[in-house]
């Protein structure tokens, strides 16, 4: 049977979660009863009001990300190096992305959108020949870890993050979660704008704002590590209530400025005080009220729900193996949405630090870093006794630390391309985190990309609502009869004929190609009437859609 816990504070009477703000903490008076049910953790009960709410589990909650900038693949740009070793992983069922060879029982990953050919067991650039390509890399360089790889990249932003000191850490934490709530609440509002209270209240218990994100915020003010079922923790229960409660009562006037800021933090009670932060600290704080990005926050967010997540699903099936967690993972709201969205968000702060073109870049290597933060969670939280939690709190704190630190400087990303380059362009791992692209003809839309002159002038169109149909219409302004090849996901799936002078339609749906890339290349009469390959080539990224989805591809066939 579940026990209830109760928490008193000094004036019960006070302790209004649908009614006038809490004060403090110290005022709440609720009971916490945990729930052995894997669709809520536990009932949250406020023993002044009587009214109750279901505190949604990791995998339960539901997301509370809110788009604020367009999802684009984006341009492509050419790699500098000429090819990468394909992913493998012997499994017996393989993820999304991933080849199956049933000989040898295993999983090769999809080439992906910077290297979009297959060649064995690699993957080449666009527009080269596998039969012209050698690539060799240092044998020490492939058999790398991820854990190495990843050990070593947080490691450093771990030693910088060690001159940040907790207090303003989180007070800029606290700070980015009280922008991210008052963001879904704002969507909640503009969707149905006579929402009660009571009714936002129910939301945000369900939602991972309030489920992972605020929790873990609290517990790092209060000065402590996450240890198992720490969420439902009575004082990190009462800090939460009295937090929203703030929230939902004064919204943005909590952060108009400075003094009202600190005088919300007195009243959290947190270990770590406020009065504790120097000078300079308080005037980067003032500068961080000031600004309007949250990316860092919730870029760490991210990496907070991709520990609980995993976390949690051992939890839930105790003999859960490694490989079954990767398929499982891929279908969780995060990896399929969440990823991608609060990545692209984090675009108009990126193009402040750079430009457009590295802006895309430098958010495709965040992305690929989820990837890798996912199978380093997955490899290192499991052991012989089914004991997983240690394993992954180590993982999770390294991760955390490394973030800690751009969250608490700005999230100043210059820099983090180069850093982790070398690994990605060793390794390929499929394209992740993408997400739902939005609608768009601009060629970034997709990221469609043409080299040389075979199909250059190719227009394209997409819509995330749609029949699910793929239509490719082919023109052809050559003088030769051409043969064009379609591939996707690096493999030949068919080929079409389109006499000189003609036109040619080929069609398919984004069901059969949606989450991989489509490549283009034609067989061309060349020297001596010999057909060949060469001339150019065209890719782009077709993406998967919830709502269907509809993809017209116009595609000129140019003398070449």
């Amino acid at each position: 049977m579940s026990e209830s816990r109760s928490l008193f504070g000094r004036s019960s009477t006070s302790s209004r979660m649908a009614g006038s703000p809490i004060e403090s903490s110290a005022d709440v008076a609720i009971t916490v009863t945990p729930s052995a049910s894997f669709n809520y953790s536990a009932l949250i009960t406020d023993d002044a009001s009587g009214a109750s709410y279901k505190l949604a589990t990791p995998l339960t909650a539901k997301s509370s990300v809110i788009a604020t900038y367009r999802n684009w693949v984006g341009p492509r740009v050419v790699q500098g190096d000429s090819a990468c070793w394909r992913e493998a992983h012997i499994m017996d069922v393989c993820p999304s992305q991933y080849d199956r060879n049933e000989v040898t029982n295993t999983c090769w990953t999809q080439c992906p959108i910077e290297f979009p050919i297959k060649c064995g067991m690699e993957c080449i650039r666009q527009n080269d020949g596998c039969g012209r390509e050698v690539f060799y890399k240092i044998g020490s360089i492939v058999n790398v870890g991820l854990n190495g790889i990843m050990d070593n990249w947080f490691g450093k932003f771990r030693a910088m993050s060690k001159a940040i000191r907790t207090a303003t850490m989180c007070a800029c934490m606290v700070l980015g979660e009280i922008r991210a709530i008052l963001r879904y609440v704002r969507s909640v509002k503009t969707s149905d704008p006579q929402v009660s209270r009571d009714r936002l209240l129910t939301m945000l218990f369900q939602s991972n704002a309030v489920v992972v994100e605020l929790p873990i915020t609290i517990k790092l003010c209060m000065g402590g590590t996450a240890s198992s079922q720490w969420w439902l923790a009575d004082r990190i229960v009462a800090s939460t209530q009295y937090l929203l409660s703030q929230i939902l009562s004064h919204e943005d006037y909590l952060i108009t400025s400075f003094d009202r800021f600190n005088a919300f933090l007195r009243g959290a009670n947190f270990t770590v005080m406020p009065e504790m932060m120097t000078d300079g600290e308080i005037q980067y704080l003032k500068h961080a009220l000031e600004s309007n990005s949250t990316c860092g926050h919730d870029l760490q967010g991210l990496v907070e729900r991709a520990w609980l997540t995993i976390e949690s699903l051992k939890e839930q099936h105790p003999g859960i193996t490694k490989d079954e967690l990767r398929v499982k993972i891929q279908d969780t709201q995060l990896a399929k949405t969440d990823i991608a969205r609060v990545t692209s968000n984090c675009m108009g702060l990126l193009i402040q630090q750079s430009d457009e073109r590295t802006a895309y870049t430098t958010r495709d290597t965040i992305r690929k870093t989820f990837g890798v933060i996912f199978n380093d969670l997955i490899t290192k939280g499991v052991s012989n006794n089914g004991s997983s939690y240690k394993a992954n709190e180590y993982t999770y704190q390294w991760l955390n630390q490394g973030l800690n630190f751009w969250v608490a400087t700005g999230f100043d990303m210059s820099g983090i391309s180069s850093m982790i380059s070398e690994y990605f362009q060793s390794i390929c791992g499929p394209t992740q985190f993408i997400g739902e692209v939005d609608d768009g003809s601009h060629p970034d839309t997709l990221g469609i990309n043409t080299i040389q002159n075979a199909f250059k002038n190719s227009t394209m169109m997409w819509t995330r609502k749609g029949d699910g149909r793929v239509i490719i219409s082919f023109t052809s302004n050559d003088t030769e009869d051409v043969t064009v090849n379609i591939m996707s996901g690096g493999n030949k799936i068919d080929e079409i004929n389109v006499a000189a002078g003609k036109r040619a339609t080929w069609k398919s749906t984004v069901s059969i190609l949606g989450g991989k890339t489509l490549y283009l290349d034609r067989w061309r009469p060349g020297f001596l009437g010999l057909p060949g390959t060469g001339g150019g080539s065209l890719m782009l990224w077709v993406p998967h859609a919830a709502e269907g989805g509809h993809l017209d591809l116009n595609v000129h066939l140019n003398v070449s």
